[in-house]
């Protein structure tokens, strides 16, 4: 028998190469400084080249990296960039072993250690910093674990090099230790954790109090680890640090919560939901929990719009809708039937086409200006690679773009750059995550003032040498984060004067007070001091062509404070014995990243988070059929539906019409498929006069619902809603009968009078015709009767009210569209009575 020691392996018996991974941080007030240990090892009989690419937090400043070989403490340091990868290939063309750090162009590091020699073990420890934003009263600590799967081309979409590109394994297992230490006023902040189950324990009494937090249990690298700090006593705050290298000079981190009064307008919004195939699982249904929560937020009067994408784009109606009892309906019934069935992400055009659509917010009362921009909100988990022309595009549209994050792991640098450079905000919901309270702050920042010509106003004398730009936009709430930078300490320049923001109103002409902080003494603080030339570096980087020109001088600075940046990577080189160098060139060995949990649908997440005094909000995580109820609009929340791949669940629960873009489905064969869900003489998908596949409408057509009903015997003729879906109406026909025809009518009356309608002989050969047909719809609508019996007298008078409403419709079809009022979802139904309304 061939004995082997013991060793870490995945469950399909392949060797780890990446052991676990151990977090410690620490919060300060705004502050967050961490370490991050990264354990390798070489279970290989050869020298391997292991290359790990992992994320950081957004807006995190890398301070430090510290390594240890086997016993021995290794240090580097942060070179030009080509200089250090020259450096690198030469160290291992020598035997030697080389640690080369590298940010990526989207973001994220990737780790290349070359020449581990076989069993040899390698411990790497990274040390990060930043500042936390307040939003809306609280603190949410992110600290990412896993790149997901994006879509597009990952060299040509988000410059990276093969190399760095991330590969996934289903079966590999990282795990993940994490303690936490929060000081100050924040231990006694409400805390929770909608990621993983947390344990607590407060240490010291007082001002020295600190909440000492822990995984409740193990964890892995497949989901991003939160923490929310809630009820948080915010403050505007300016430290400011004596600069490390430069003596005299001083940096300051100016933080301000400003107050924005909300705006008078309506709000209009259209919303744009993503239904790409890596929403689906856990983040499908949190979307659908947001979008729930979002229309039903919605005040009476004001606009909104729906629309979804993936690779292509599908927009419920053709322009905004006034928010009513109809339109509110109409849209929960909408969000509760997403599924992420659209294949791709192709966001840049899904942005253009939602932003197109017609439609105007209200004027503002008692002003002139007309009608107030429209803003769009987006639903997402943002795995795209193409982000660089995404927000390109998206900022010369001119609309503000407001963001919620979904997902386990969602790309957060990807969705808050998008938000900021257009002027709007971002919030997420991770699984399981109550999305109430996200919604809400999301309104709060839709319904601030605009505020435009933002300004600090600085002490008497004092003049900042450099500073970072201010927002384009300020929300009630939301922190305000400028870093500043002075040659020296002004000439009377003392501790608690004030440094103030303000800023102007849309359409305003004297500048506002939003915020005032108070500056602290001047201290030796080299953590800030090095964020500040972070900041500095960046600020030079950023717009186009400014590398090329201000590369000079980043790389100068970025190098003197030893900052890994896109100019800049860290080297360390460890020179090997010759009896230990290696004949060959190492092999290359990726090691593979987890999939995000719920990704996809593969699994879920099994903790289910309820935010302290709030009651749970609970959703239907499956569709249902059209118009069956729902208390209050949602039902009951089934964590174990995504337990199994989407491939493996039953489809019973999908309609027959969504089956076929639907991979629950995959479990039948599809010669079993093919008889029960298409019979021979439905009308053809392909042919556009039976079937429409138009972004604001996918199903029948009005010719394409009549060959159906002239197909088929009156017994398999639709008696309800669900039937007529099944049938292949679409939902915008659908919404229409129930909200708008019926006028509180049964839907069995409704139901019958329509297909009878629909199904005369006279109006098939009409809407098959290409002449005269206006005449010969004009005089069927006198051939419309009731569909009930007689006997019951408010029926009769029902049904003739609702046969009266039936005649102008039927008069404004056309064989390949649906009339205008489909659409628009009228708020009285009685608006059909008046002729040519149908076709306004």
């Amino acid at each position: 028998m061939q004995q082997q020691s013991a060793r870490l392996e995945t469950r399909a018996g392949e060797a780890l190469t990446l052991q676990g991974v151990r977090f410690t941080g620490t919060l300060r007030g705004t502050l967050f400084e961490a370490e991050l240990e990264q354990r390798f090892a070489n279970p290989f009989e050869r020298h391997v080249e292991l290359v790990y690419s992992f994320p950081l937090p957004w807006a995190a400043v890398l301070l430090g990296v510290e390594v240890r070989i086997g016993e021995r403490c290794l240090s580097g340091a942060v070179i030009e960039k080509k200089q250090a990868e020259q450096g690198y290939e030469d160290a291992l063309a020598e035997g030697n072993t080389a640690i080369l750090l590298e940010q990526n162009f989207d973001g994220s590091y990737t780790l290349n250690l070359g020449n581990l020699a076989r069993g040899e073990t390698c411990v790497l420890r990274l040390r990060y910093a930043q500042v936390l934003q307040f939003e809306q009263h609280g603190l949410r600590l992110v600290v990412p674990t896993v790149i997901a799967p994006r879509y597009g081309d990952s060299v040509a979409d988000a410059g990276l090099k093969p190399h760095q590109v991330v590969e996934h394994d289903l079966m590999a297992v990282h795990p993940l230790e994490l303690t936490l230490r929060i000081e100050g006023e924040l231990a006694r902040a409400r805390i929770g954790s909608p990621s993983h189950p947390l344990s607590m324990r407060l240490e010291g009494e007082g001002e020295t109090a600190a909440m000492l937090v822990s995984l409740g249990r193990g964890g892995a690298l497949d989901r991003d680890f939160i923490l929310v700090l809630d009820e948080v006593a915010q403050d505007s705050l300016a430290v400011c640090a004596q600069d490390t290298l430069d003596e005299g000079a001083v940096n300051v981190l100016a933080s301000f919560c400003p107050r924005v009064p909300a705006a008078a307008h309506p709000l209009a919004v259209k919303i744009l939901v993503d239904c790409s195939g890596s929403m689906q699982g856990d983040s499908i249904a949190a979307a659908r929990r947001a979008l729930q929560a979002i229309i039903a937020g919605l005040r009476e009067g004001e606009r909104f719009s729906l629309s979804r994408f993936g690779s292509t784009v599908e927009h419920r109606s053709r322009a905004l809708w006034r928010t009513s009892a109809a339109t509110r309906q109409a849209g929960q019934r909408w969000a509760m039937q997403l599924q992420a069935d659209l294949g791709g992400t192709e966001m840049e055009n899904a942005l253009a086409s939602t932003l197109a659509l017609a439609g105007d917010a209200e004027p503002s009362p008692g002003t002139e200006e007309g009608a107030a921009a429209v803003d769009l909100l987006l639903i997402t988990d943002g795995q795209i690679h193409a982000i660089d022309r995404t927000v390109k595009r998206a900022r010369a549209l001119g609309n503000r773009i407001f963001v919620v994050g979904i997902g386990s792991a969602p790309a957060e640098g990807v969705l808050r750059r998008l938000a900021d450079e257009t002027g709007g905000a971002c919030d997420f919901v991770a699984p399981g995550e109550a999305v109430e309270p996200a919604v809400l702050r999301m309104f709060a920042r839709l319904r601030s003032q605009r505020m435009d010509a933002l300004q600090l106003v600085w002490p008497t004398g004092a003049e900042p040498v450099w500073m970072s730009p201010l927002p384009g936009s300020v929300f009630d709430g939301d922190a305000v984060t400028v870093w500043a930078r002075f040659a020296q300490v002004p000439h009377g320049w003392v501790p608690d004067q004030p440094v103030r923001l303000v800023g102007r109103m849309a359409q305003g002409d004297a500048p506002v007070a939003l915020g005032e902080a108070s500056l602290s003494a001047v201290e030796p603080h080299a953590v800030l001091g090095r964020m500040a030339v972070a900041a500095q570096v960046e600020q030079l980087l950023a717009g186009e062509g400014a590398q090329s020109l201000r590369a000079p001088e980043a790389l100068a600075l970025a190098v003197a404070y030893q900052l890994v940046s896109p100019l800049t990577h860290f080297l360390l080189v460890e020179a090997r014995a010759e009896a230990d160098k290696p004949e060959d060139m190492p092999d290359l060995v990726k090691v593979p990243a987890m999939l995000p949990a719920g990704f996809g649908g593969l699994g879920s997440v099994d903790l289910l988070y309820i935010e302290p005094n709030m009651a749970p909000l609970t959703v239907n995580d499956t569709p249902t059929a059209y118009g069956a109820p729902a208390a209050a609009g949602f039902g009951s929340f089934d964590m174990n539906a995504l337990d199994a791949p989407a491939v493996m669940r039953s489809g019973a629960r999908v309609l027959r019409s969504e089956r076929r873009t639907q991979a629950s489905t995959y479990d039948i064969p599809a010669f079993l498929r093919r008889g029960a869900d298409r019979a021979a003489d439905e009308p053809p998908r392909d042919d556009p006069r039976y079937w429409s596949a138009e972004p604001h409408y996918s199903g029948l057509t009005p010719l394409g619902l009549t060959h159906w009903l002239r197909s088929h015997t009156q017994a398999e003729w639709p008696r309800t809603y669900a039937a007529l879906h099944r049938i292949g109406v679409g939902t915008a026909v659908l919404d229409w009968l129930e909200f708008v025809l019926a006028d509180g009518e049964d839907e069995a009356q409704v139901v019958a009078c329509f297909v009878e309608a629909m199904a005369q002989r006279e109006l098939h050969d009409a809407l098959r015709s290409t002449n005269g047909m206006l005449g010969r719809l004009k005089a069927l609508t006198q051939r419309v009767r009731p569909a009930a019996a007689p006997e019951a007298r408010q029926v009769e008078v029902a049904s003739e009210s609702l046969a009266a409403r039936l005649q102008v419709f039927v008069s404004t079809l056309q064989a390949e569209t649906w009339p205008d009022c489909v659409f628009a979802l009228r708020d009285a139904a009685s608006a059909l009575e008046r002729s040519g309304v149908g076709v306004e």
